[in-house]
């Protein structure tokens, strides 16, 4: 199992990115809804992958997150929800909001995700929906991190930069309500 590449973003397209590690060039298939985090070209990037092995292909699906990488699994571990229809989902929402619809049980907002009917929705909310309840609220859906996001993005850093230096903070966990902390404990990460 390949729980993360570490390499330079060679490539990126909507729908995969080519991530050159040690002279090996990886092709990730990423959902849509990472795209517009990902750092520019040539950049250093850390990607937690998936590796899916079937008699006739290898492919690997590839998160910026850890707990992004996670809900994928939960998803895949559904019977009748392959790599290539959860990737399809999560192209569509994010991770963090497709949990919320789970958590909230929104059958309106599960059923407009592509590939999810009325009865995947039940099997979702009844097969997932103890699971997140465990799970605390994502840090990232505060306002102030998207705040402190901005903040790092406005001077002059990229939002792969800014996001990867607030998630230390949070992991160090010397997260404050307090937007001028936060930045300031952010830059020492950047």
């Amino acid at each position: 199992m390949i729980y993360y590449l570490e390499g330079i973003l060679k490539e990126k397209n909507p729908s995969f990115i080519v991530l050159e590690v040690k002279g090996v060039g990886y092709k990730i298939n990423i959902p849509f809804s990472i795209f517009e985090d990902l750092p520019s070209l040539d950049q250093k990037t850390k990607i937690y992958t998936y590796l899916h092995v079937k008699e006739n292909e290898i492919a690997l699906y590839g998160f910026l997150k850890p707990e992004d990488r996670e809900f994928f699994l939960h998803l895949i571990s559904l019977s009748s929800i392959g790599p290539r229809s959860a990737l399809r989902m999560l192209s569509r929402i994010s991770p963090g909001d497709f949990k919320k619809a789970i958590k909230e049980k929104d059958l309106i907002k599960l059923t407009h995700i592509p590939g999810i009917g009325k009865k995947t929705a039940q099997r979702l909310i009844l097969e997932l929906g103890e699971d997140l309840k465990q799970e605390p609220v994502l840090v990232e859906e505060n306002k102030l991190i998207r705040d402190g996001i901005e903040a790092l993005i406005s001077l002059g850093y990229s939002k792969y930069q800014a996001r990867e230096a607030i998630d230390k903070v949070i992991k160090q966990g010397k997260i404050k309500n307090n937007l001028t902390y936060l930045i300031k404990e952010a830059l020492r990460y950047v």
